[in-house]
């Protein structure tokens, strides 16, 4: 499987860009300044490189017991269950970005016998899923910061255009997630430790090794928000499993780190990124049941050397 370098490296361009939109009036609003002297040391300090060993590639996947998936069954009460991937719109483009939709190139084929003329409809789909539009899990290996991804590992030595990511890749997540899934629902919100704080003493509800913790923006009803880089220390003292938004993730800014929030947590922690879900439903189920934790599951394609999968995630409450 061969990858084409210049797309490689400009989806990764794109969501920088868009990122740096979506969060951009967000930095400030409590004096929470995070400057790059001190994300620099969290990324030291905070990290998980070596915890699970100096090989692992699985990072805070780690953290996803037998018993976490057995408490996450245990939350299963009537059995309803819930996309959480955002509509895909299937369009014939030109663009070259990372934005592009994805593409059905199909068509219909008649197969006679004697007695009746019979057919069927063959397609092949192609998917550019890293951006802004597709409901998608980044890799490990889908990032780097100074030059390493997770573990320490060479960026150089893991991602290139002949083999793509020979390590970290999506194909060590072929047995599939299966974890508490967690939803806060703050649209409009760059969130804070406080504002989660606040949301676990209101819901009665406390983030937990091992859980998926999900973000509403609001994106698709002209909301805006996502994760405050401050937030970066809670991430490692509750050791999140998983993080994913209706967004890609970033709800503010540190001078000179361009997505602060990919890189901290994919790079530094070990912990896989789920962007542009589609919450809307999930939302609204979770306020009219007024449950906020589910079993979640997730099953990306195990595509060799992938640095990521579109995927359907499902809640099941």
């Amino acid at each position: 499987m061969t990858f084409n370098s210049t797309i490689f490296r400009f989806a990764l361009l794109i969501t920088i860009v868009h990122v740096a939109c979506t969060g951009s009036g967000a930095q400030g609003e409590s004096g929470e300044e995070v400057t790059k002297e001190q994300y620099d040391l969290w990324m030291t300090e905070l990290s998980n490189w070596g915890r699970w060993g100096n090989d692992d590639q699985l990072g805070a996947l780690n953290l996803i017991t037998p018993a976490k998936r057995v408490e996450a069954a245990g939350l299963v009460k009537n059995g309803s269950v819930v996309s959480m991937a955002r509509p895909m719109t299937l369009e014939n483009s030109e663009r070259t970005d990372a934005n592009r939709p994805p593409v059905l190139a199909g068509s219909v084929r008649t197969v006679f016998d004697i007695d009746h003329e019979n057919g069927y409809f063959w397609e092949r789909y192609e998917i550019e899923y890293h951006g802004s539009l597709v409901s998608h899990l980044d890799a490990l290996c889908h990032v780097a910061y100074n030059g390493k991804v997770y573990n320490g590992f060479d960026f150089d030595d893991v991602a290139s255009t002949a083999d793509g990511c020979s390590r970290l890749g999506v194909a060590n997540l072929k047995d599939g997630l299966v974890t508490r899934g967690i939803l806060i629902d703050m649209p409009g919100t760059s969130v804070r430790r406080q504002d989660i704080e606040a949301w676990e003493t209101d819901t009665g509800i406390t983030i937990a090794s091992g859980d998926a913790l999900f973000l509403r923006t609001g994106r698709d009803v002209g909301e805006d928000g996502g994760y405050h880089p401050s937030l970066i220390p809670f991430f490692k003292e509750r050791d999140i499993a998983l993080l994913g938004a209706d967004v890609p993730q970033e709800g503010g800014r540190v001078e000179g780190v361009s997505i602060p929030i990919h890189f901290f947590t994919l790079v530094s922690l070990g912990v896989h990124l789920f962007d542009n879900l589609g919450l809307e439903e999930l939302a609204a189920t979770a306020n009219e049941l007024n449950r906020w934790e589910f079993m979640f599951m997730a099953s990306p394609h195990g595509v060799p050397n992938g640095a990521g999968a579109a995927l359907n995630p499902l809640a099941v409450f």
